[in-house]
């Protein structure tokens, strides 16, 4: 049996090494990186109804959407506290790819999640005009 210190240490090498060449993309802030990864690992450790499979490729999409989200995301916090603050804030990227990844998969299955009454939120404003 493995020391549990050794498969820490082994886990935390192979992250960090997994991110320092994350880092290396030209284009991508290593800050918004390491912020999805973060995300996307209160993601995961929130999604415990689903089976270890499934947690694996949600959190790849979590970590994708972190990414790419990044700027849209950290713009609307900006915005909404400056509302909400009446003064001038800017969220920096990093923060707005720790909500991307954290929230994002859980929105997008709220939204196509079928309720009891039958059909999802999507189904609803699709029907919306048909008077059902």
């Amino acid at each position: 049996m493995a020391e549990p210190i050794t498969i820490s240490t082994g886990t935390a090498t192979s992250v960090i090494t997994g991110v320092t060449l994350a880092g290396l993309i030209p284009g991508i802030d290593p800050g918004i990186i390491i912020a999805a990864f973060a995300g996307s690992v209160i993601f995961v450790l929130s999604a415990v109804d689903f089976p270890i499979w499934q947690r694996a490729f949600l959190f790849g999409v979590s970590m994708i959407t972190g990414v790419y989200c990044a700027e849209f995301t950290a713009s609307i916090v900006s915005s909404l506290l400056s509302a909400a603050l009446r003064e001038p804030i800017h969220a920096a990227a990093p923060i707005g790819a720790t909500l991307a990844s954290a929230a994002a998969v859980r929105v997008l299955m709220m939204f196509s999640a079928k309720p009891k009454d039958g059909g999802s939120v999507f189904d609803r404003f699709r029907n919306k005009g048909d008077g059902t």
